[in-house]
């Protein structure tokens, strides 16, 4: 019994080593990634880039074109009907 558990735990051990060594660096890869792309300093960036675009928006005279427009109304009146039935 005593060399089972030896054997287990020597085992154990290997495959979290194993695991930490391919797995466990790819993970920490990705989430060091991850926490770059959403950063404080980059969620500022973004909106103020939305900003600018609604700014640039405004100043136009047409924001959609024609086809576009009709699509979105059909769209949005779909949506109301809908949720009207609900």
């Amino acid at each position: 019994m005593k060399i089972f558990l030896i054997k287990s735990i020597i085992i154990f051990i290997g495959l979290f080593v194993l695991f930490q060594i391919t797995i466990g660096s790819v993970m920490n890869n990705f989430q060091k990634e991850l926490e770059n792309q959403i950063s404080n300093e980059k969620i500022i960036l973004m909106k103020d880039k939305v900003r600018e675009e609604m700014k640039k928006g405004i100043e136009k005279d047409r924001i959609l074109n024609p086809d576009d427009a009709q699509l979105l109304g059909k769209f949005i009146n779909k949506l109301l009907k809908e949720i009207n039935q609900n």
